[in-house]
């Protein structure tokens, strides 16, 4: 996943030459902190991953089966998949869910309902290969860091360390859920934004005596 990560990167951003902040969310985080300590995408200012910790991650892996098991395997439109996500708490912004399901989601061959496009249980041996290590790889990286969370319970030993170190920053929204960025995406933007300002070069002009 990294491999297609870098590719479509340098398929869209071909010889690429700006500034670039590597966001990743959850799964995603682990994509992007091991892209980025790869050294593969070029021009790298920022790495910001949203709710991913190795230490959470690894102790949920055991009741991720139930809860996939547990999600509606079909829906009847797109509009009830919307409803399922808010009423489930998965989503708790009803315009970022209108946004971002659809994508979730493909129709079955009736025609008439949805199903999920990614089935994850097929994928389950894979989980703990894609955690493992994500707090160090995270805290090595060769960039500037910020670690954004729905909460401070979700640090592990390895980032509390290295937070109070001054490593990475550290923003904790704590009426977000799991999706922080849908949750609250006016807030999580003016995050990012800040973080790539803090951390961009200097431009100091030099003056000839």
């Amino acid at each position: 996943m990294v491999d297609d990560l870098v590719g479509l990167f340098d398929a869209l951003f071909p010889n690429n030459r700006r500034e670039v902040v590597v966001v990743g969310h959850s799964m995603g985080g682990a994509i992007a902190a091991h892209a980025v300590s790869s050294k593969r995408i070029q021009n790298v200012r920022g790495l910001v991953l949203i709710d991913i910790v190795e230490g959470s991650a690894m102790d949920s892996l055991p009741s991720i089966p139930m809860f996939i098991n547990a999600r509606p395997q079909t829906f009847e439109s797109v509009e009830s998949a919307i409803r399922w996500h808010i009423e489930s708490n998965s989503i708790q912004n009803h315009e970022s869910a209108r946004l971002s399901v659809p994508s979730l989601l493909v129709p079955i061959n009736d025609g008439k309902r949805m199903t999920w496009r990614t089935q994850l249980l097929p994928t389950e041996k894979y989980w703990k290969e894609w955690y493992s290590g994500l707090s160090k790889t995270f805290v090595l990286a060769p960039t500037a860091k910020l670690l954004v969370l729905a909460g401070t319970d979700r640090l592990d030993k390895e980032l509390l360390i290295a937070q109070m170190q001054g490593k990475f920053q550290l923003e904790v929204l704590p009426l977000a859920g799991h999706t922080v960025q849908e949750d609250l995406p006016d807030r999580v933007g003016d995050i990012v934004v800040l973080f790539w300002k803090r951390n961009r070069p200097l431009n100091i002009p030099v003056t000839r005596l």
